[in-house]
């Protein structure tokens, strides 16, 4: 399913890229700062296991530090405290790397797993009369993932849950799910991969993240001297649907022959394998360029990190904050020094309209008075 979910999400790329590409060349800067603002806002929301209000809080702290560095208008320093390691901006590869490795690595240090014992029993190859039997669900949770995954800032995780919720609904065993149901597990995980395809689409059309692998992915495009957008090469577009298509094959072989192996992987203690992930982090951190500079970036937002991770506000949208943020400040402003300072330019073009009102929507729909009313309305439909 996952395999299948790939190849969905793959396809969608390939299909809708271009069309997006036809989009973009009437996209100008008030639309991409809306735009980058509403991924970001998005993200804060999605992602927010309480109050969506916190995770705005965690985008706009990554959008903070987007503003460090060069101005991208004026060329003048900006909070860079006389560091000459500030003037290129926060790099976006030890911020990935301190933001998602050192919380996890600090939690599982914290709580030792010392009982638990991976087993695998049965066969490992699929049963094809399993897979005929499902390819309705399979089907509807990749096109559910790639959607997801299309929005911006959103990400893997909502993708499999949004589907898994969609799935437990329309399925005549929907009780079952949580249970042990293999149509519960094919929703989710379908979903997740078909998102990788859909979070491509609008990196590679409009260089913003559909979610924080591809925010990953975008750091190393620009290492390599690569700008997704619009007046991207479409050689590079056909050459990454490519990738996904091995990839797939790769991961759908590895995954039947390799399976046995990683379950004995996950036998080995947690005080050797976890040191082992800080080592490989270091290194990817240091291999960037920056140096020891980098390493101590990665440490001071892997521990900003983790102490947001304990007041349950969440990662991803700090992360997207920092990609999305140079955009938004570059494209904002710039759309005022060409309108003198007149805010009426977002809403003098069709499409930054549209986008001011669903930001606008996004944060009025989480007033408690809007929930209130949301509650209300499906208490009556029920």
């Amino acid at each position: 399913a996952s395999f299948l979910g790939t190849l969905v999400g793959t396809l969608a790329l390939l299909i809708f890229v271009w069309v997006l590409l036809l989009i973009s060349k009437n996209i100008a800067s008030p639309e991409k700062a809306l735009l980058a603002l509403f991924g970001i806002l998005l993200s804060g929301t999605l992602m927010s296991e309480d109050l969506a209000i916190k995770g705005w809080i965690a985008g706009l702290i990554g959008l903070a530090l987007a503003m460090v560095g060069m101005d991208p208008i004026l060329s003048e320093t900006r909070y860079t405290f006389g560091w000459s390691y500030l003037l290129s901006g926060i790099a976006v590869v030890p911020v990935l790397m301190g933001a998602f490795a050192i919380p996890q690595i600090i939690e599982g240090m914290r709580h030792m797993d010392t009982g638990r014992v991976a087993t695998l029993t049965g066969r490992i190859l699929p049963n094809m009369t399993a897979v005929r039997r499902f390819l309705p669900t399979i089907g509807r949770s990749g096109v559910i993932g790639t959607g997801v995954g299309a929005l911006p800032g959103v990400g893997e995780d909502v993708a499999g849950w949004v589907s898994y919720g969609v799935g437990k609904t329309v399925s005549a065993e929907g009780d079952k799910f949580g249970k042990g149901s293999l149509e519960g597990l094919l929703s989710s995980e379908t979903a997740n991969n078909a998102c990788i395809g859909g979070a491509l689409i609008p990196l590679l059309v409009l260089g913003i993240p559909g979610s924080p692998p591809a925010a990953a992915l975008m750091g190393a495009f620009k290492i390599n001297n690569v700008i997704p957008g619009p007046t991207i090469d479409p050689d590079i577009i056909l050459r990454v649907v490519a990738i996904m298509v091995l990839a797939s094959f790769t991961m759908f072989v590895m995954g039947l022959f390799t399976a046995r192996v990683f379950i004995r992987i996950l036998r080995i203690p947690q005080t050797l394998f976890l040191p082992l992930v800080m080592i490989l982090t270091t290194i990817g951190s240091f291999s960037v360029g920056g140096g020891l500079n980098d390493l101590y970036l990665m440490l001071g937002v892997g521990l900003v990190a983790y102490l947001m991770n304990l007041m349950c506000y969440p990662i991803a949208p700090l992360v997207i904050g920092v990609i999305l943020g140079g955009m938004f400040d570059e494209t904002f402003r710039r759309s005022l020094l060409l309108s003198d300072g007149d805010l009426s330019v977002f809403v003098s073009r069709p499409g930054s309209a549209i986008l001011l009102i669903l930001i606008l929507a996004l944060i009025l729909g989480q007033l408690p008075v809007a929930k209130r009313a949301m509650n209300r309305l499906k208490g009556r439909s029920a």
